[in-house]
């Protein structure tokens, strides 16, 4: 029997020097060390927050005496995951656990949670960074109790922008739960069915998050039945 390769959905934004940032960070700088054409190879230099584009916060973001980056088990950031997608119009607004248990959502302990509010629709404008749904903090909570292995989201925050306290990064990160935020193509991913992610941060040592490659699988089955025929 052929058994097409599984599906991989690329969920990772293209970091680029001219792409939309959190308000107040600086965007990424590219410069060329080394050309063929003088010194004989290609070379680049970057410089960049940890935190642009597609990428993970580890406790240490909010925290101190938390785990950094280097030290999030990564079997927090892969795995088994099951999203909910957010259908009503946005303005940043309040999602709450009766907004996800009433559109018949379930989800199983040790799961990936991802939140797809619809935000990158407005990918490189100004209201992408403005009016994007914010889980309340009674869903956060939900989700701890659910003991989720990471929260994942298509917006660029956890937190309203304009927040002084950060409670819903606080409450994750304080019970060990990565955040991976700037998630894109969700809209190819299954709502309430479950499928393997993967969100992989650069490891730099001691360092408050990382940028990262994130990727799903949908057609699990044939990747397990693929195995099975090796």
């Amino acid at each position: 029997m052929e058994v097409k390769e599984p599906r991989i959905i690329d969920l990772t934004y293209t970091i680029k020097s001219d792409m939309l940032v959190y308000p107040g960070m600086e965007r990424p700088v590219f410069q060329w060390i080394g050309k063929v054409n003088s010194e004989g190879y290609n070379l680049t230099k970057v410089s960049m927050v940890v935190h642009t584009g597609t990428h993970v916060d580890a406790p240490k973001h909010f925290l101190d005496d938390v785990p950094c980056i280097d030290e999030v088990s990564l079997n927090r950031l892969f795995g088994k995951a099951k999203l909910y997608r957010y259908i009503k119009k946005l303005k940043g607004q309040i999602i709450t656990v009766e907004d996800v248990l009433s559109s018949g959502f379930q989800l199983e302990e040790d799961t990936i949670f991802i939140m797809e509010t619809g935000i990158e629709k407005f990918m490189e404008t100004k209201l992408y960074n403005e009016i994007f749904p914010i889980p309340s903090v009674e869903l956060i909570e939900w989700l701890i109790n659910k003991k989720i292995k990471a929260y994942m989201t298509d917006a660029t925050a956890v937190d309203p922008i304009e927040t002084k306290d950060s409670p819903n990064h606080h409450l994750l990160l304080r019970a060990g739960i990565p955040i991976v935020e700037n998630l894109k193509n969700l809209h190819l991913l299954p709502e309430n069915k479950a499928f393997l992610i993967s969100a992989l941060p650069v490891k730099f040592q001691g360092r408050d998050g990382a940028p990262c490659r994130a990727v799903a699988v949908t057609d699990v089955e044939k990747l397990i039945l693929e195995e099975k025929m090796k």
